[in-house]
Formats: structure tokens, sequence, C-alpha cells
């Protein structure tokens, strides 16, 4: 049975000032329907992976920035956008990039932000949790990206892109490490953010203007490669899931998914191959696939006890379109939870109290 049991999933960067305040917008509207809540990924980490780049490649001293997102209107009527950071792309032909330097043959990364980011809030959570905000058995969880998420978006060629591949696959076992060494493991949850994977398994990438290039070998054996790893980081009493994800910069996928074939072969895959416990499995249900079609590859799901989640609640369209979804969805799987596609820290502040009437609405449905 798995240890993830209740009805819904924050799939990790929620509206807010800081921390304490992104978690207690949720904890009010939506504790009895969590086992886990992220810290709302407030700040520089909303942007998701560019947290990366604008806070450990940008300046590292053996990388050389060679693009960077166009300077931000200070006028943008994007909350996320109005302040004075440069650093967040408009797009994704906007992006970060950069390359090892040369005559460096490796590269160190001494952290990656994420541990420092929950040394932070975790008391905030705690302390939340005290005041009955959140439940009382409520943990706490940590998204981080999985190795070609973090950097191939970035890397200009295979060279690069091998180099950093073993300089964050290093930095991210340390990673956790202090991330296990700051929160009791009975008390955490890691999300590992798999996007790239899936694009690059999915086979519709090329061309598209974040992948210029496409690294050599098989996609699917560096997918296995990189979460093997990963998962061996995580403490066993610890809970772990799998966020699988087409993108969302400015609320648009990378490419669309055809149907979940990809997502449940990726999530059979790791059940398989993957030597502990996979917690739960969230999959990506864009807003305009209410067709058979999209959910009918759930048929052939094998992941035992893993708690399977799927991202089908959307404002766009009110209620009527994530209760549509849902009902699609009854007919081609059963015992699972809801989500958004993807996190939503990107939206603004206002919309947080339709958003979560609908997740209270979809979850009392299931």
């Amino acid at each position: 049975m798995s240890r993830m049991n209740n009805r819904v999933l924050l799939v990790g960067s929620i509206p807010g000032t800081n921390a304490a305040d992104a978690m207690a917008v949720c904890g009010r509207d939506l504790s009895e329907y969590l086992d886990c809540v992220p810290d709302g990924e407030t700040g520089t980490r909303r942007i998701w992976i560019n947290f990366l780049a604008a806070s450990t490649y940008h300046g590292h001293p053996l990388l050389e920035t060679i693009n960077r997102p166009t300077p931000i209107d200070l006028k943008h009527p994007d909350e996320w956008r109005t302040s004075s950071e440069t650093w967040a792309p408009r797009g994704y032909s906007d992006h970060w990039q950069f390359r090892v330097k040369p005559g460096a043959d490796s590269v160190r990364f001494e952290n990656l932000g994420y541990a420092n980011a929950a040394k932070q809030s975790y008391p905030d959570f705690c302390d939340l949790r005290d005041a009955g905000v959140l439940a009382k058995d409520a943990r706490f969880m940590v998204a981080i990206p999985l190795i070609e998420s973090a950097i191939r978006p970035f890397i200009t060629n295979q060279d690069d892109f091998e180099i950093m591949w073993l300089a964050y696959a290093q930095a991210l076992k340390r990673e956790v490490m202090d991330l296990s060494d700051c929160i009791p493991s009975n008390d955490l949850v890691v999300q590992w953010d798999i996007c790239m994977e899936v694009v690059a398994i999915d086979g519709q990438d090329q061309g598209k203007a974040i992948f210029p290039w496409e690294p050599s070998g098989d996609p699917h054996e560096r997918f296995v490669e990189s979460l093997t790893l990963a998962a061996a980081c995580v403490p066993r009493n610890a809970l772990m899931g799998l966020h699988l994800c087409y993108g969302d910069l400015g609320h648009r996928h990378i490419i669309e998914p055809r149907n979940l074939a990809i997502a449940t072969g990726m999530a059979n895959c790791a059940a398989s191959v993957v030597k502990r416990d996979i917690d739960y499995i969230h999959m990506p249900v864009p807003r305009d696939r209410n067709d058979d079609a999209y959910f009918e590859p759930l048929r052939d799901l094998n992941v035992g006890d893993t708690k399977l989640y799927l991202g089908l609640i959307h404002t766009t369209g009110g209620e009527a379109t994530s209760l549509g979804l849902l009902e699609t969805a009854k007919r081609h799987a059963a015992g699972f939870g809801v989500a958004t596609e993807c996190g939503f820290g990107r939206r603004p502040a206002e919309s947080m109290p339709e958003l979560l009437r609908i997740h209270r609405l979809v979850a009392d449905s299931l």
C-alpha cells in the first residue's frame, strides 16, 4: 500500500510573498486533502530550472554565460515579472545558455540551493503544522530537477553536456545528503521533477527553440541512469515521488503530449528499475484532452502500490473543464488522486481562491 493516500498533490510552486505565506494559503483550504506540502518555491525558485541558471550556473568560474533572457519590462502585468530581476525568460526562445570554459575538463557545484532553501522554510512548515494550519501528519516536500532537466536546455554541445551531467549528478548526491541532515526522513518527501527526459523520450523535441541540439545515446537509458542514481540518494523512511511533465513556461508545453503512453511507459520503467519505494507518480493532463484516447494508455500502467496523481485540475474553463477530465479519467483508472499539470507559482495570487476551490471540488468527486 502506498504511503501517499490522500486525494490532492501540490506539485511545487505556489504564489506567495514567502514560504510561510504560500504554505498557509494552501493549508487553510486543503490541509485535509494533503499528505505533503511544498514550501511554494517562492522567490527565484518560481521559474523552476531558471533558478539553477541564475544562481548556480551564471557566474560560475568555469562556465561562460553565452545567452541570457532579455531584460524584463518592469511594467509587464504578470506578477512574477514585476520586479527588478532580470533572470526570468519570457519563453522557450528566450533562455539561458552556458558553455564550459576552454581547458576545463570538470566542473563542481558546491550546492544547488534546494537544501539551503529547505533549511529556511522547514521551521515555518513545522510552526504551521503545530498551529493546526497543516495536518498533524503532513510531510514537507522538496522538489529537485532530475539531471537532464537541470542541464540540457542550458548547454549547446555534447562535451559540455557530459561535463555538466557529472557535475550535477555529484552535486545532487550532496544536496540530498544535506537535505536529510536538516529534515528528519520521516518528515520528508523528495519529488524528482522530470521534464526534459519526458520530452526527449517522446521524441518530438527536435528543432524546438529550447533544444537546438540533441545529446548522443538513447534518451531512455539516460533517464534510467539518472533516476536510479537520484533514487538511491533518498533515505528509505522519506517518501519519494516522480513529477512527469511537458513544461509550463508561460503556461505552454514544450511539446504537446499525444497521450499518456510516454508517461505510462516511464512510470512502468521506473517501478521496475528503482530499488526503493516510489510513493507516487504524477502525470499531466492538458485541459483540451477530454477524450478517451488520451487516457487509454493507463490500461498498461503497472506500478504496484505507487499512488497515481493526474494533473487534470485547470482554472481555464472553470470547474466544468476539470470535472469533465475527471469523468473521462475514471473510465481508465481507479484509486488515483488529482493535481494541477505543473506548479502554479507563476499564477497571480488573486487566482488562488478559485484554484483551491476547484481542487476541493474535484477531490470530493473522486
